[in-house]
């Protein structure tokens, strides 16, 4: 079952021979011998890209059940052993990053110091591919789309805010308009980062194009950007909040609705097991970075 799981999210056999180091002609028979063994068909045979049938699906689904199960149960062996060890995959956007993700990775890693922790940083469609191939454990992400096999674990309000310098004409206003945020100069991430996506769909709500003056996927350069008075920004208040407090810009609030009704959530595959120290971690970066956070109600565990 492993081989076929590699196989189809390499897209091909051979795609999948050179991750596994086998020939693509072994990968062909484990996947014949699984379909003789379970007695369906499971993929489509024929095709130059490899699909899955709706049994291959299936049989997948049962297959990550399995081993995350296993995980569940290997986690709490080792609590009970007083162990505590095994690995914990995290990814987040780099807007997090800063004085309180420092202290809760710090205060859980006093707390499990038998656990290896990995973190990834990457922007929020990454994150979703990351979840999805159960390649991390959680995610912190910024506002994703919708996704039926992602659901939100935590979600706390964050709207959009226009990042201007300090000493910028329009720093004293209250709010500002879209249609003014696009005539300026203007420092934004790369169109793969959501937060750019939902400024691109605002503007076509309003028959604008936004056209930045300078992009990047790096949150720390767009602040000095908007610091240094070479463009405005928009990001979430709490990335800027270093040179917020030093009195080098301001955030204003943007009048869009859509920019203000926006979440950012802790993220885990639908129907994933996670052990008792994942859970502890999650649990962690909610209080720590999300003191705003809500748990999702029953009719609303996907991402909005």
């Amino acid at each position: 079952m492993g081989v076929l799981l590699q196989a189809w999210r390499s897209g091909s056999m051979r795609a999948a021979s050179d991750v596994l180091d086998v020939a693509p002609s072994s990968i062909s028979r484990q996947i014949a011998q699984l379909e003789r063994e379970i007695g369906a068909t499971l993929i489509e045979h024929g095709a130059r890209q490899l699909r899955l049938t709706e049994a291959g699906y299936a049989v997948i689904e049962y297959y990550r059940a399995r081993q995350t199960g296993l995980e569940s149960l290997d986690a709490q062996l080792q609590d009970l052993a007083a162990a505590r060890t095994g690995n914990v995959q995290l990814v987040l956007g780099e807007g997090f990053l800063g004085p309180a993700l420092d202290d809760t990775l710090d205060d859980f890693m006093l707390a499990y110091p038998g656990l290896k922790l990995s973190v990834r940083v990457t922007d929020t469609t990454r994150m979703i591919k990351l979840l999805l191939d159960d390649a991390v454990h959680f995610g912190v992400g910024f506002h994703p789309a919708s996704h039926p096999q992602v659901v939100s674990l935590y979600r706390a309000p964050v709207p959009l805010m226009a990042i201007i310098q300090a000493s910028h004409p329009m720093a004293k206003r209250d709010s500002i308009e879209l249609a003014e945020l696009c005539d300026q100069p203007l420092a934004l991430m790369e169109s793969s980062f959501r937060i750019r996506q939902m400024l691109d769909e605002a503007a076509a709500d309003i028959g604008r194009i936004i056209a930045p003056v300078f992009t990047s996927n790096s949150i720390a350069m767009l602040i000095r950007m908007a610091r240094v008075g070479h463009g405005m920004t928009v990001l979430p208040e709490f990335s800027a909040k270093a040179p917020l407090s030093q009195g080098e810009v301001r955030a204003i609030p943007l009048l869009t609705p859509r920019l203000q009704s926006v979440y950012v959530h802790i993220l885990a595959r639908r129907n994933r097991q996670m052990p008792h120290h994942i859970e502890d971690l999650a649990v962690r970066l909610r209080k720590g970075l999300l003191p705003s956070a809500l748990a999702p109600g029953i009719d609303d565990t996907t991402p909005s």
